[in-house]
């Protein structure tokens, strides 16, 4: 009997432990979301016509965020996306990162832009 309790003791605080180790995870990958106010930075790039988020924020900003807890994601470094983001809801661009395994290539995409042209925010999210 005793050892019945002791097992489903176990059981149930891996599985809460689970539980929150989920909701974290969740609510971290949630930040993969970014933004980016294209006036506020002063930056004047575009591609095609159209507003662009500059390679340079989009590198600094999946450094930083690609890897916030040990079990989502990889260690990674020289983030290097080949152009520009198009400020146009779907625009997709394939950067790439080292890992000590070798390169990952991480999906940059568009979701939704905001604002008018001549102070657009564009949300954007990475791939793990």
């Amino acid at each position: 009997m005793q050892h019945s309790r002791f097992v489903l003791g176990v059981v149930g605080g891996a599985t809460a432990m689970a539980a929150v180790a989920g909701v974290i995870t969740y609510v971290l990958a949630g930040k993969d979301l970014q933004h980016t106010t294209l006036d506020r930075l002063g930056l004047k790039v575009k591609v095609d016509g159209h507003p662009a988020v500059d390679r340079t924020i989009l590198e600094a900003r999946i450094e930083g965020w690609y890897n916030p807890l040990p079990w989502i994601g990889r260690k990674i470094h020289d983030v290097s996306c080949p152009a520009h983001l198009k400020a146009v809801v779907g625009t997709e661009e394939m950067c790439t990162a080292r890992t000590d395994d070798g390169r990952v290539s991480i999906p940059v995409r568009v979701v939704r832009i905001e604002g008018d042209p001549t102070k657009v925010k564009v949300f954007w999210k990475f791939e793990r």
